[in-house]
């Protein structure tokens, strides 16, 4: 497979940093290669070569015949068949199906390795094991069962299996290691088990028609690449005890809407969420540490961004042609790294920390809205930061000093109708400290809460099935420090009428 790369759209930024650090995909090539074919002292059974092992049982090593119906035979000469061995119909593509007797333990190495028209595999219950490569490049393959004693789906199992649709991981599966489902293109469904704990390197790398993932609870990190280029996928439910999200684990998600992280996350890798250009907003809970470089660059969408109280720094690239309006860098970010908000062109305000130490190059380029300024410190202290090259929307807006005077209410940023459900949806900035997020409608002449409990993670509200044509008037409010804000409530409010 010849190495992918993901585009790019702002060259401007090469003269800053490399094009090698600026490309989320890099040498996603091959997963592996069959493992070598070695010969040993074996016999013959009709169209099977076979060994006997230690234990007295039998592994088919190689089928010599040229049937498209294979049916493995479950003993061979009273002794058992236990082991399918590692090549041992590899590249036969004029099977069409294969019976796997329920005498076999262990499938072994790229075992039907592109058997290029294979339809169905039922992996009996007995199977403990199953090798790397076992089904690649099984072009033809749609119908898969596998064994209810898995513990672990190996390296490449189904990987080019472009046929394969639907896939149930059985329950006791604890890991799917890297590459198990790279290019599986037809996947649109996988039923991940409650079980699991682990999802390796590219293990659904360019399943290009997925269209949603829930992961299970179990699973702490998600590694590189895992479901990069994942371009249909729509639904993300990570798992509430997920740390670590790989580099470029769902970049080029491009149809990812909505994101929510949750509360236990602290590490972002590099461009893990490049190019999904419709998330809308983004919030990082505080227990993030660390957001790699590029990690949310082309996210065209998003409009609103509440950073982690616990960052330091606010890496290369991070947010570059995002369409944040105004940010708020927590105190205790001492750097802004070079091109962190590069090309933000609707960016109007931002907010730094007295903290603050330097800003890198380029860090505010072509931010050509960018007109106000609030330092929490002093114009002396703000004098002894040290700004690079090219930051001149910085440097060239109004400045206020001292604590910011930033809106403890939220302010809707958009309203969405769903005409076939006669629904609305809001969505709104976040608020610094906000415990829960309320919903107000005014109604007979009062507001009247209708929610009070959105948590602080959440800046959208979904409303119910209501009567087409009906018009409401609708503000957000946060409560904060035990209280609710609901001043000027009645001049940020918004009218939705329903379509």
């Amino acid at each position: 497979m010849t190495n992918k790369i993901l585009k790019t759209t702002l060259a401007g930024v090469l003269a800053v940093i490399s094009a090698a650090s600026f490309v989320p995909g890099t040498a996603v090539g091959n997963a592996f290669a069959p493992a070598a074919i070695t010969a040993s002292a074996e016999s013959s059974y009709n169209d099977f070569t076979y060994d006997n092992l230690s234990d007295g049982t039998v592994v088919i090593t190689k089928y010599n015949g040229s049937s498209s119906s294979v049916e493995i035979p479950s003993e061979i000469n009273g002794q058992k068949v236990t082991k399918i061995g590692n090549n041992a119909f590899l590249m036969k593509s004029v099977i069409t199906e294969v019976k796997i007797p329920d005498t076999v333990a262990e499938i072994g190495e790229f075992a039907f390795g592109n058997l290029s028209a294979l339809t169905k595999i039922v992996v009996p219950d007995s199977v403990k094991s199953i090798g790397r490569g076992a089904f690649v490049g099984c072009s033809q393959l749609k119908d898969v069962t596998l064994s209810k004693n898995l513990t672990t789906l190996g390296q490449g199992v189904f990987q080019r299996c472009t046929s394969l649709a639907k896939i149930v991981i059985p329950s006791g599966v604890k890991s799917i290691e890297g590459f198990t489902f790279q290019e599986c293109s037809a996947l649109t469904s996988v039923s991940l088990p409650s079980s699991l704990t682990y999802i390796g390197k590219k293990a659904f790398f360019e399943c290009d028609k997925l269209t949603g993932a829930a992961i299970p609870d179990g699973v702490k990190e998600i590694d590189e690449y895992a479901f990069c280029n994942c371009k249909s996928l729509e639904m993300l439910l990570l798992s509430s005890a997920l740390t670590t999200i790989g580099d470029s684990a769902f970049s080029n998600c491009e149809s990812l809407s909505e994101l929510s992280l949750p509360s236990k996350l602290k590490t972002i890798g590099m461009n893990a969420f490049a190019n999904c250009k419709n998330i809308t907003s983004l919030v990082l809970p505080d227990s993030v540490t660390e957001v790699g470089v590029m990690a949310f660059t082309n996210c065209h969408g998003i409009t609103s961004v509440k950073l982690s109280k616990n960052l330091t720094a606010i890496s290369k690239g991070a947010f570059i042609s995002t369409g944040i309006t105004e940010i708020t860098i927590p105190e205790g970010v001492t750097s802004i790294d070079s091109v962190a908000f590069y090309t933000c062109k609707s960016l109007a305000k931002v907010n730094l920390p007295k903290s603050l130490t330097s800003v890198g190059e380029k860090a505010f380029g072509a931010c050509d809205s960018l007109a106000k300024v609030q330092y929490s410190g002093t114009k002396a202290q703000f004098a002894a930061v040290t700004v690079g090259d090219d930051n001149e929307a910085l440097t060239g807006a109004a400045y206020t000093y001292g604590s910011s005077s930033s809106n403890a209410y939220p302010v809707v940023t958009g309203v969405e109708y769903d005409t076939k459900n006669h629904k609305f949806r809001i969505k709104w900035t976040p608020v610094s400290g906000a415990k829960y997020y309320g919903i107000a409608v005014y109604r007979s002449g009062k507001w009247k809460a209708q929610v009070q409990n959105i948590p602080s993670t959440t800046t959208t509200f979904t409303s119910p099935k209501l009567k087409a044509g009906q018009t409401y008037k609708v503000a957000v409010c946060a409560k904060v420090n035990g209280k609710w804000d609901t001043s000027s409530i009645s001049k940020r409010a918004v009218t939705v009428t329903v379509k």
